[in-house]
């Protein structure tokens, strides 16, 4: 059985607090089957926006 599929990457830069030559990135991926995929990009775009660095954790 052949399905096509759609991928959607966002590319995340965070800068470091204590060093700003420094960064971090990180690599958000949708794959899904092509018919479905409208109905969740609303889901993962609303997932994005909630992903930040944890600003709490020990060094």
């Amino acid at each position: 059985m052949h399905r096509d599929l759609v991928q959607t990457r966002v590319h995340l830069s965070v800068l470091e607090v204590t060093d700003p030559r420094r960064r971090s990135a990180t690599r958000l991926v949708l794959s899904a089957t092509a018919s479905p995929c409208p109905a969740v990009l609303d889901d993962f775009r609303d997932f994005v926006r909630t992903v930040r660095p944890d600003t709490d954790a020990a060094s």
